[in-house]
């Protein structure tokens, strides 16, 4: 005795249409109305990966968004060594001096100048020692640093200290500039904050302090236009 078939059969629609003039009549329907659908193919590895990387970029553009992933920076920099020019200058001349004397003292006198001539070379090495010393302080214990969203300062050779302040703090910013500076293009940019415990900032000895300037500036005023603007979406 054959088995009884237990399946489940695959139920289907037919559509009734209704003949006034006859008897009503009752059609297939096409393959798509089927209450279970046809198996679909199964994706390749290629178009497996291509769709994890399109996945994989939205999240990433999503991500670059006013949190910390999204913040670039947009100016960096040190101590300018257009600041010592003038210093160089003037231990290059004094260097000359030095020379012109020693070749007269050893050259051309009788020696009566020679404890002068040796003395003078000690305080010019003394000079130059003090000056390299202090270019290499100023320009690797100083690094600055400005992002969309912050503005660090490091100082410090030996010992470094960074500060960190919030553009959004930032109240007013200017600079400082004395009348060789202003030849040069150099200065101090001031950047003062509304935090009680470091209010004020200072950029000291960098290029072009106007341009450093706007930039805070405009950067700053953008982080607080930005942020009023989600305060008042949420």
């Amino acid at each position: 005795m054959p088995a009884e078939d237990t399946s489940t059969p695959i139920m289907t629609t037919r559509q009734v249409t209704t003949n006034f003039n006859g008897p009503p009549t009752v059609a297939d329907p096409p393959a798509g109305d089927q209450l279970r659908p046809p198996p679909q193919p199964f994706a390749t590895a290629d178009q497996r990966d291509a769709a994890a990387a399109v996945t994989g970029d939205q999240t990433r553009n999503e991500a670059a968004g006013k949190g910390i992933d999204g913040e670039e920076v947009v100016w960096e920099a040190r101590y300018a060594m257009k600041n010592f020019l003038g210093r160089l200058v003037f231990r290059t001349l004094l260097t000359i001096a030095w020379i012109a004397l020693a070749v007269y003292t050893w050259g051309y006198s009788d020696g009566s100048l020679a404890l002068p001539t040796i003395l003078a070379g000690i305080v010019l090495g003394v000079l130059w020692v003090m000056i390299i010393y202090r270019i290499i302080q100023a320009r690797f214990g100083h690094y600055y640093r400005l992002t969309t969203r912050r503005l660090f300062i490091s100082t410090g050779l030996m010992r470094r200290r960074r500060d960190m302040m919030e553009l959004l703090r930032v109240k007013d910013v200017f600079t400082r500039q004395t009348l060789v500076e202003r030849w040069l293009s150099l200065g101090t940019v001031i950047v003062v904050a509304s935090d009680r415990d470091l209010p004020t900032f200072y950029i000291a000895g960098v290029d072009d302090p106007k341009r450093v300037m706007d930039l805070i500036w405009h950067h700053a005023r953008a982080e607080r236009e930005g942020r009023s603007v989600i305060v008042d979406h949420v």
